[in-house]
């Protein structure tokens, strides 16, 4: 097993290039740029033309209470594209597959909007969020295929279990 924790690196690419190196299979982590305006920023959260995104079905915004912790899930047929967007969000990833070159592999993203990050999910890769401010804070939740609310395509695990590493 081996982990590796992103969220402190200088590197942004303007195209929406993958700025940091993952060390779970077909994740990738994206830096994304603020553009300074006189009143303020803007952020492309996402735009078709960078290399990484798949397409693209649904668009979910997700709000987190203060110190709240998501329960461990993940997906076996759709990928995640997870952008923070408000507060402070640990995001943890365990790589559950077991085919995959990496698994058993952790990794930890810190998703903040003064570093806009992306982290792409591919299915079979555990993960969980924790708001590790004492406000809320918010991510953006971005899906390849539409939410099938008759048959959702996620499993779900308990904080504390076993088969996953105590990262949150």
């Amino acid at each position: 097993m081996h982990s590796s924790e992103i969220g402190n690196r200088k590197a942004v690419r303007y195209s929406g290039a993958v700025a940091a190196v993952s060390s779970i299979d077909g994740a990738r982590v994206l830096r994304l740029p603020n553009v300074a305006m006189p009143n303020g920023f803007m952020l492309e959260l996402l735009r078709t033309d960078w290399p990484a995104i798949g397409p693209v079905r649904q668009i979910n915004w997700f709000q987190l209470d203060a110190e709240a912790v998501t329960g461990w899930h993940c997906h076996t047929g759709h990928t995640d594209y997870l952008i923070g967007v408000a507060g402070k969000i640990k995001l943890a990833l365990f790589d559950g597959r077991d085919r995959s070159r990496t698994s058993g592999a952790t990794e930890v993203v810190r998703l903040d909007p003064s570093r806009p990050t992306m982290v792409i999910v591919p299915p079979g890769v555990w993960h969980g969020l924790r708001n590790e401010g004492q406000g809320p804070a918010g991510y953006v939740q971005v899906l390849d295929s539409l939410y099938n609310h008759k048959d959702p395509d996620s499993r779900k695990l308990p904080l504390g279990t076993p088969e996953i590493p105590d990262m949150l």
